[in-house]
C-alpha cells in the first residue's frame, strides 16, 4: 500500500491529475451511457407499439374474414423487415388464436397489458377495430354502427436481445473516450511534472554533492524561475556560507592541531619524567619491602631466641632483682616485637598486599578473646578490664576476625598502655537489617586524654600526641595508623573522642554479613593453652604414614617422629600416599596438600572412601580459608600451618591418644633445632642449582616443581625471606615470563650463597 509520505513529487503531481479526471469521466460517462441506453429502450417500446399498431390495422380483414394466410404473409413480411420481432400472434374477438409465426411459451389474455417486459422480451398486444373496411363494403351497415367494432387481436413479442450489442458498443465507447481522456491528462500531466521534479533532482544532486564534500558545488540558475529559481539561488548562498566556515574550521584545526602536537611532547616529555620517576619510587619501595623483610627475619631470629631464654630463666631459680630484670627482658623484647609487627602491618597495608578473608567467625567468642589476650597487661598495671557485650549480637558474622581482632588489640593496648589508673572497657553492640549487621564497638579508658590539637596528627605514621610518649610508654605511632587503614579496608569507620585529663573513647563500626553457626568455623585467638607433653614422646608406638615431595621436610619430620616414637610410612606422591595406606593401614597420617601426580585433597578423598574414621592432618602453609574449607570438605581432621609448630603437631598427637598429661609448653623453634644446617643449605643449593638450568631452558613447569619444593622448605622451617622470593619466582613462572624468572632465581642464588634466608 502507498503511503502519501513515500511518494514522489512527479507522482503527486500525476495523482492530482488523473484522479479527478477519473472521478469525472466516470461520472459523465456513466451518465450518458445510461441516458443512452434509457433512450434505445425507448425507442424500442415506441417500435414495438408502432409495429403492432400497424399489423393491428393490416390484419383488419384477415381476422374478420379468417384469412389464415393473409395472416401469414402479414407476419412474415414483419419478421423479415424488423429483426427484433420475435414472434406475432393473431386472435379473433373470442381470443381464439388464428395464427402465430413461432412456437414458444407466450402468455396473452383478454386482460393483459398493451405493453409488458417479461425476462428479456417485450410484449405487446394491440386489439383489432373494424372501420373503413366495413363501412365501404356493407353500406348496409352505416345506419346500424358508427363506431369501431373490435374484431380480435394481434399480440407481437419483441426481444431484447437483439440490443444487447447495441449498449456494448455503447459501453465500449464510453470506456475508450474515457481511457482517451485518461492518457491525455497522463501525458500532460506527465510533461507538466516533468517540468517540476527535474528541477527539484537536480537541486537534490547538488544538495547530495555538498554533504559528500563537495562545498564547490553550485546549482544552476539560468532558466529557473519561481519558488524554484528562489531556491537554487538560496542553497547556492548556503553551499558558499558552508565552504567558508569549512574553509576556516580547517584552519582552526590546523592551529589546534599544531597546540595540542605541542602539549602532546611536552606531556610526553613529563609522563616520561614521571615513569622514570615511578620507577624509581617502586624500585625504592620495593628495597624498603625487601629490607624490612629483611630486617624483620634477622631481628625475630635474635628476639625468638631472647624470648625463649628468658621463659626458661623464669623458670629457674631467681633472686628478686633477677626476677625484675627477667621481666624487663620479656617486657622489652615483646614492645620490640610488636614494633617490628607494626612496621610490616603499615608497609604491607601501604602497598595494598593485605588481602581480608571473608570467612564464618563467631562474634561474641572473637571479642572475648582479644580481653582475654589483654587482661595480663592490665592486671599487672592495676586496671580494671571489663567488656559488656549486647544480647542482639548475632552468633556469627562474616570477616576477617584475624583483622578485626588486630584492631581490637591495637585499641585496647592503647587504653591500657596510656592509663595509669581506673578502668578500660569495651562495648559492643549490634542492629541488624535483613541480613546484614551494623557492628558498633567502643574502647574507653580513664587515662591521659588527647587535646584537641594532637588529635590532629593521631592518623598520621610514627606521630603522636606528644614526643615526650614516645620516651615515657614507647611504642611507634603505629598502632592507631595501622587500625584506621584496616578498617577502612573493611569499609568501615574508626573516630576518636578525647578530654585532655579524663579519658579517650575510640568507636568502631563496622557492616558485615549475618552468617550461620557450623561447626568449621575456624577457632579464635585465646589466650588459655591446652596442655602438651613436656618432651616430643608418644605415650604409646604410632604407624604414621608421613606423605611429603619435598625429601629434606620429609627427612626431617621423619626424624622427629622416629625419635618421638613413632613408625612412619613414607610417601612422595598422593598416588603413593594411597597405595601406602592400603598396604599398611596406618593410625594416623600427615598429608601435604601440594604434591605431584596427584594433590593431598584429592589423596584426602580417596583415603576417606576406603576409611572414614582414620585420622588425617593435612599440613599447609596457605592460610586462606578456601582451601582450608576444602580439605575439610574431603575429609581432614586437623588442618596443621607451615611452619610446623611440634608443641601443637603433639598437642594433637597427645588427645588422639587420649592421655593428655599438664606439662609445661614445648617451644616452637623444636623444629628448627632438629634441622642440620649444613644439610638445610645443601638442600637448598640443590634446588637452586637445578632451578637455574630450569630458567635457562625456559621450562617452567619444571620451575613451578622447584619453587614448590622451596616453598614448602621456607614454610616448615620459617624462612620468611625465602618464602617471599620463591612466592615471586612462582607468579612469574606462571605468567611464563623469563625476565622476572631470571631476576627471581638470581636473588634466590644470593640468599642462599650469603646464607640470609
Amino acid at each position: 500500500m502507498l503511503r502519501p509520505g513515500t511518494l514522489s513529487i512527479r507522482a503527486r503531481v500525476l495523482l492530482l491529475a488523473l484522479i479527478p479526471m477519473l472521478v469525472l469521466a466516470s461520472i459523465l460517462g456513466t451518465y450518458f451511457t445510461y441516458t443512452r441506453l434509457d433512450d434505445n429502450n425507448a425507442r424500442l417500446e415506441e417500435r414495438g407499439r408502432l409495429i403492432s399498431g400497424l399489423l393491428a390495422s393490416a390484419a383488419e380483414f384477415g381476422v374478420i374474414s379468417g384469412n389464415r394466410y393473409q395472416l401469414q404473409l402479414l407476419s412474415q413480411q414483419a419478421l423479415r423487415h424488423h429483426d427484433e420481432v420475435r414472434d406475432i400472434l393473431f386472435y379473433d374477438d373470442s381470443f381464439n388464436l388464428l395464427y402465430r409465426s413461432d412456437r414458444f411459451p407466450v402468455t396473452f389474455s383478454p386482460d393483459s397489458p398493451p405493453q409488458v417486459l417479461g425476462g428479456e422480451d417485450w410484449y405487446f398486444l394491440t386489439p383489432i377495430y373494424s372501420r373503413a373496411l366495413l363501412l365501404e363494403s356493407n353500406p348496409e351497415l352505416v345506419p346500424h354502427s358508427l363506431e369501431p367494432v373490435q374484431v380480435g387481436w394481434v399480440g407481437v413479442v419483441l426481444s431484447t436481445r437483439t440490443h444487447s450489442a447495441t449498449r456494448q458498443e455503447m459501453l465500449l465507447s464510453s470506456l475508450l473516450l474515457i481511457l482517451a481522456g485518461l492518457l491525455a491528462t497522463a501525458v500532460v500531466a506527465s510533461r507538466f511534472g516533468l517540468g517540476i521534479t527535474r528541477p527539484i533532482s537536480a537541486l537534490s544532486q547538488v544538495v547530495e554533492r555538498l554533504e559528500s564534500g563537495q562545498l564547490d558545488t553550485r546549482a544552476a540558475t539560468t532558466g529557473a524561475s519561481g519558488e524554484l529559481g528562489l531556491l537554487a539561488r538560496g542553497i547556492n548562498r548556503m553551499a558558499a556560507r558552508i565552504q567558508r566556515s569549512s574553509q576556516q574550521q580547517e584552519e582552526q584545526v590546523r592551529k589546534a592541531t599544531r597546540q595540542l602536537t605541542t602539549t602532546l611532547r611536552h606531556l610526553e616529555r613529563q609522563n616520561e619524567e614521571l615513569s622514570d620517576a615511578r620507577y624509581q619510587a617502586e624500585t625504592a619501595n620495593r628495597t624498603k619491602d625487601e629490607f624490612l623483610a629483611r630486617m624483620s627475619h634477622e631481628l625475630r631470629t635474635p628476639l625468638t631466641s631472647v624470648l625463649g631464654f628468658a621463659q626458661l630463666l623464669k623458670n629457674t631459680e631467681q633472686t628478686p632483682e633477677q626476677r625484675q630484670y627477667c621481666q624487663i627482658i620479656n617486657q622489652t623484647s615483646s614492645l620490640l616485637l610488636t614494633i617490628i609487627d607494626d612496621i610490616l602491618d603499615f608497609s604491607r597495608l601501604q602497598s595494598d598486599a593485605i588481602q581480608l578473608e571473608q570467612i564464618a567467625f563467631p562474634v561474641r567468642e572473637c571479642l572475648q578473646n582479644v580481653v582475654a589476650m589483654q587482661s595480663p597487661m592490665a592486671r599487672d598495671k592495676g586496671l580494671k578490664l571489663e567488656v559488656s557485650l549486647d544480647d542482639n549480637l548475632p552468633p556469627a558474622l562474616r570477616g576477617d576476625p584475624t583483622r578485626l581482632a588486630q584492631i581490637l588489640t591495637n585499641l585496647i593496648g592503647n587504653a591500657i598502655k596510656f592509663t595509669d589508673s581506673g578502668e578500660v572497657r569495651l562495648n559492643a553492640s549490634s542492629h541488624c537489617e535483613s541480613n546484614r549487621c551494623h557492628l558498633d564497638i567502643e574502647v574507653s579508658d580513664t587515662g591521659i586524654g588527647i587535646s584537641d590539637a594532637q588529635q590532629q596528627n593521631l592518623f598520621k605514621a610514627f606521630a603522636q600526641a606528644d614526643n615526650s610518649i614516645s620516651r615515657r610508654y614507647g611504642g611507634s605511632g603505629l598502632g592507631l595508623v595501622i587500625a584506621h587503614h584496616l578498617a577502612n579496608l573493611m569499609r568501615g569507620s574508626l573516630n576518636l573522642t578525647s578530654t585532655q585529663g579524663e579519658g579517650t573513647q575510640v568507636h568502631l563500626r563496622l557492616t558485615l554479613p549475618i552468617a550461620q553457626v557450623t561447626p568449621q568455623m575456624p577457632p579464635q585467638p585465646s589466650r588459655t593453652a591446652t596442655p602438651v607433653p613436656s618432651r616430643l614422646q608418644l605415650n604409646r608406638r604410632l604407624n604414621i604414614l608421613l606423605a611429603e615431595d619435598n625429601d629434606f621436610n620429609r627427612l626431617l619430620l621423619n626424624r622427629v617422629l622416629s625419635q618421638a616414637g613413632a613408625r612412619v610410612i613414607q610417601a612422595q606422591t598422593g598416588v603413593e600416599a594411597v597405595q601406602q595406606f592400603r598396604q599398611h593401614r596406618p593410625d594416623l597420617i600427615l598429608m601435604d596438600v601440594h604434591m605431584p601426580e596427584m594433590d593431598g585433597i584429592q589423596a584426602t578423598r580417596e583415603i576417606r572412601a576406603l576409611d572414614s574414621e582414620v585420622p588425617l592432618f593435612a599440613v599447609t602453609a596457605n592460610v586462606m580459608a578456601h582451601e582450608h574449607e576444602a580439605l575439610r570438605a574431603a575429609g581432614a581432621n586437623e588442618i596443621l600451618l607451615k611452619p610446623l609448630n611440634l608443641s601443637d603437631l603433639f598437642e594433637r598427637l597427645a588427645r588422639l591418644e587420649h592421655k593428655p598429661q599438664p606439662t609445661s609448653p614445648v617451644p616452637a623453634s623444636d623444629l628448627l633445632d632438629a634441622v642440620d644446617p649444613d644439610a638445610l643449605h645443601s638442600e637448598l643449593e640443590r634446588q637452586i642449582e637445578a632451578l637455574e638450568q630450569a630458567v635457562e631452558a625456559k621450562r617452567f613447569d619444571v620451575i613451578r616443581s622447584h619453587a614448590h619444593q622451596l616453598m614448602g622448605v621456607a614454610g616448615l622451617y620459617e624462612l620468611p625471606e625465602l618464602e617471599t622470593v620463591v612466592a615471586e619466582l612462582h607468579q612469574a613462572a606462571i605468567a611464563g615470563d623469563q625476565r622476572l624468572c631470571w631476576q627471581a632465581s638470581h636473588r634466590l642464588s644470593r640468599l642462599v650463597e650469603h646464607e640470609q634466608y
